[in-house]
């Protein structure tokens, strides 16, 4: 066990930097921003944070940080926002959040979803923040030691989804899967160095970014699908008259299903906390969990519109947050891109993010830790006040619908690498996903494979080669990954005792 060194500041002197009134409205503005740029298509948190931090360079670093985390923590949960309503995933993170959400906006749901994601939302957070506070050394110190045969059998253990993935048939979701781990291995091999499928495009060398295959699959797949059916939501669905109560009733919703919250926030937490994980594995694994654990009946309706794969799916993408932030502050390694690139912010603005950041600025580092709970809360407010105006946007005619959401995911595929090729790349997995969707494949099998083929393949060459032991034997190394094993081993007796 590697230790971290954390030596605490005055938690008064970080409550004390948050009664700056600049301070506060950088807060309420960060997070607002975050929201919005985070309901934008292939506008992650990566980039929301990425596209701003130049802008807070002439900022005091204080406020310009915790302007940063705050849009983080806001753009965290605007993903889930077009996930709900048009089927289309703000971030990876809010890919899970696609497959109940949606469905149930389909049914004339939409505020009562919208509702409960903003409660969960901010419920998630504002654990992710505690979290962050009180176990920080803890956590990084046993996250540390996931190395690269860790990563490659939790991604393996990620991968057991994709048998019970949307109650599609198993061969068929085992051939969308490996149809995605096929994809996942286009660019350089992680051993030898040679290009895999590459075509001669220099942006394929690191592969086909999988912001780019999702925008493809889950936004230009439901754009061709949405311009057949003509709607959103049908007639005889319509609750449009009741969208208060719709309010009230996703506040039962949550309250009602606490073990759901709860189990998504502590898997959200560990696994972003977890350098290289994110909120995209997380969900998958959340996901799967409250699939398992739940009654047959109820695990037959996942996937088609049941309220708990929606509180399962936003509970672990925001309690990741937090998770996410433990080795980038402890020590100076980003839990995920979003992360990575607040770690370059960091820097920028004259902070050594590592062990010893919280004995030189550790006023700073509890104000950003404290920002969080108030930034939570502002996500609770803008969700459930807003949530009853954001879902009649599901109800605007798909012929305004249909060209901004399409001009929205052109300009998220190219934003991502500023690659031309991206863009055949987007139509060619809109056409792929209206296949795979017409013959009953399921698109999150795909999804898993394209995620985490990457870092199941790094991890196993990587792990194997700094090992020098076999194929085979590194995997027994340590405990932890022992553990993943067994993990793994339940998961698919449990699957094939469920089929």
């Amino acid at each position: 066990m590697i230790d971290v060194v954390f030596t605490p500041a005055s938690i008064e002197a970080g409550l004390g930097i948050l009664t700056d009134p600049y301070i506060l409205l950088a807060i309420v503005l960060g997070t607002a921003i975050g929201v919005v740029f985070g309901a934008i298509p292939g506008f992650s948190a990566t980039m929301t944070i990425v596209l701003f931090t130049p802008v807070t360079i002439a900022f005091e670093p204080t406020s310009a940080l915790i302007f940063l985390v705050s849009a983080y923590g806001g753009a965290v949960y605007g993903g889930s926002i077009p996930a709900i309503l048009i089927n289309t995933p703000g971030a990876p993170g809010s890919v899970v959040t696609c497959w109940d959400g949606y469905e149930l906006t389909k049914q004339g749901r939409a505020v009562y979803t919208l509702a409960v994601s903003a409660i969960v939302s901010g419920i998630a957070g504002l654990f992710a923040a505690a979290v962050l506070l009180v176990f920080a050394p803890p956590i990084s110190s046993f996250a540390l030691n996931f190395g690269p045969p860790e990563m490659f059998l939790l991604a393996v253990f990620a991968l057991t989804i994709i048998p019970a993935a949307k109650g599609s048939s198993l061969s068929k979701a085992l051939l969308a899967g490996a149809f995605g781990l096929l994809i996942g291995t286009i660019g350089n091999d992680p051993q030898l160095s040679q290009s895999r499928a590459t075509f001669d495009q220099t942006a394929l060398l690191d592969g086909v970014d999988f912001i780019v295959v999702l925008i493809g699959l889950f936004v230009l797949t439901e754009v061709f699908r949405l311009g057949y059916r003509g709607t959103v939501v049908t007639e005889d669905n319509d609750r449009t008259g009741g969208s208060l109560s719709e309010v009230y009733n996703g506040v039962r919703a949550v309250v009602s299903r606490p073990i759901e919250t709860i189990r998504g926030m502590f898997i959200g937490a560990f696994v972003g906390s977890l350098p290289g994980a994110g909120a995209d594995v997380a969900n998958f694994v959340s996901y799967n969990e409250a699939k398992r654990w739940a009654s047959d009946e109820l695990a037959s309706r996942f996937g088609n519109g049941t309220i708990e794969g929606v509180i399962a799916a936003d509970s672990s993408n925001n309690a990741t947050q937090g998770g996410a932030l433990i080795p980038t502050l402890t020590l100076g390694i980003p839990g995920s891109g979003a992360t990575a690139a607040l770690l370059g912010a960091i820097a920028l603005h004259g902070l050594n993010p590592g062990p010893g950041l919280f004995d030189s600025s550790g006023d700073i580092v509890y104000a950003m830790i404290l920002s969080l709970f108030i930034g939570n809360v502002l996500i609770l407010l803008y969700g459930v006040s807003g949530s009853q105006y954001f879902g009649k946007l599901a109800y605007i005619p798909v012929r305004y619908i249909i060209p901004a959401v399409t001009v929205l995911a052109i300009v998220g595929a190219f934003a991502v690498r500023n690659a031309t090729v991206d863009l055949y790349i987007v139509l060619l997995f809109g056409i792929v996903g209206i296949l795979f969707v017409a013959y009953d494949y399921p698109l999150v099998s795909i999804v898993l494979g394209v995620i985490l083929g990457d870092i199941a393949e790094s991890g196993f060459v990587t792990g194997w080669l700094l090992t020098g032991e076999s194929a085979t034997a590194f995997l027994f190394n340590s405990p932890i990954a022992i553990g993943l094993l067994v993990l793994t081993a339940l998961s698919l007796v449990i699957t094939v005792l469920k089929n």
